[in-house]
């Protein structure tokens, strides 16, 4: 048998590709992205469409933004500039892969009836973010003296398993309501109906009383891959926050970070709902549930010094067990993060006091690698 060798360029070229240098120079293992254009402050919602390339929804102007780690922003996809007016959206909220392309949470607007045809759906779109059919649709509506719907509504994020999606969003606790709409937080499983590519829901998890009301997460529903892959979500419940499973009746993990000072009382689940961006800012608390291939982390914001620290737990779910930190490089006052195969995203964002939709401040590409080694990231 005759070994082909390859030639010495071919060799360096594939180096050069890899993101090495022909005498082995690391790529940094944190580094600034040079970005003209960023959504609007809210939370950090998108998904990684390969190694180079990741999309974020920018939901105050109904658009989805392309960027490549190498040349920031290259592409922006206008939420009504579908071919089919019917596929058009508004107000995107999240967007994570789905069969050969993705799915997306928003808002199909119709201007000339407004708010009672305001509908949210999941909109199936192909690999180049072309919505291509509507799967799924909620019940909600507006009627005289308050509004009615059986179904889930106010999407926030999504997650996929499989051929499952899930959902945190919210249900009305009765099948009509006054304009008081008094609504309970839930997490909901959807699988294929017997429709073509039609979603319907199957299962849920409801909330506690006042879950809602805490905004102080960037992320809480999260899937994790591999043979044993399944779908986890950070729960606020009265006496602690911990990580529940959703598959039947939601195993409660028991694996969780120590929190850094006990958990402010104007906080909790139970706490009476959104109290203000002062308190939130004073506090220690979990900011965030992620996940990268078998492994769940846990977001730990950290207020008690001088300065705001984030550290990220590395949780093994299989094993219900803690078995890493890393501290972030940043003190900013919010972080939002977005993991990947080969980069982590992370997001800072100044104090919300005084304009909650204020710009992020910048995004950081933390090395994936280094993160899921335990490795300590410096940007210096």
């Amino acid at each position: 048998m005759t070994r082909r060798i390859a030639p010495a360029g071919a060799v360096l070229g594939s180096l050069l590709l890899s993101g090495c240098s022909a005498v082995g120079t690391p790529e940094p293992a944190c580094r600034p992205l040079e970005v003209a254009e960023l959504p609007m402050l809210g939370l950090m919602r998108g998904t990684w469409m390969d190694e180079e390339r990741f999309v974020l929804v920018d939901p105050n102007e109904s658009r989805l933004l392309v960027y490549r780690v190498a040349d920031g922003l290259v592409r922006i996809v206008d939420g009504r500039g579908s071919v089919d007016p019917a596929l058009n959206f508004m107000f995107p909220v999240d967007i994570q892969p789905w069969r050969r392309g993705y799915v997306l949470a928003a808002r199909h607007g119709d201007q000339e009836h407004g708010l009672e045809r305001d509908q949210e759906r999941l909109l199936e779109l192909d690999r180049h973010l072309r919505p291509v059919r509507m799967l799924w649709e909620t019940d909600m509506e507006r009627v005289t003296g308050g509004w009615s719907g059986d179904e889930v509504f106010a999407i926030g994020q999504l997650a996929v398993s499989r051929d499952r999606l899930y959902v945190e969003a919210i249900r009305l606790d009765a099948p009509r309501l006054s304009e008081s709409l008094q609504q309970e937080r839930e997490f909901a499983e959807f699988g294929l109906a017997s429709g073509p590519g039609a979603l319907r829901e199957v299962a849920a998890w409801p909330g506690f009383s006042g879950e809602l009301g805490w905004v102080g997460t960037a992320s809480e529903l999260v899937s994790t891959g591999g043979q044993a892959g399944s779908v986890f979500a950070l729960r606020f419940a009265p006496d602690d926050p911990f990580i529940q499973e959703l598959v039947g009746e939601g195993r409660r993990l028991g694996a969780f970070p120590n929190l850094p000072a006990p958990f402010p009382e104007s906080l909790r689940a139970a706490g009476g709902g959104w109290s203000g961006w002062g308190p939130l800012e004073a506090g220690s608390y979990p900011a965030g549930l992620y996940a990268d291939r078998d492994s769940l982390y846990i977001l730990m914001r950290d207020a008690t010094g001088d300065a705001v620290v984030w550290d990220l737990h590395r949780i093994d779910p299989g094993h219900d067990a803690l078995v890493g930190r890393v501290r972030l490089p940043t003190n900013a006052p919010h972080v939002g993060l977005l993991p990947g195969h080969r980069y982590w995203l992370l997001q800072e964002a100044t104090s919300g006091v005084e304009d909650p939709l204020r710009p992020p401040i910048r995004l950081l590409l933390l090395d994936a690698a280094a993160i899921r080694a335990g490795e300590p990231v410096s940007c210096d």
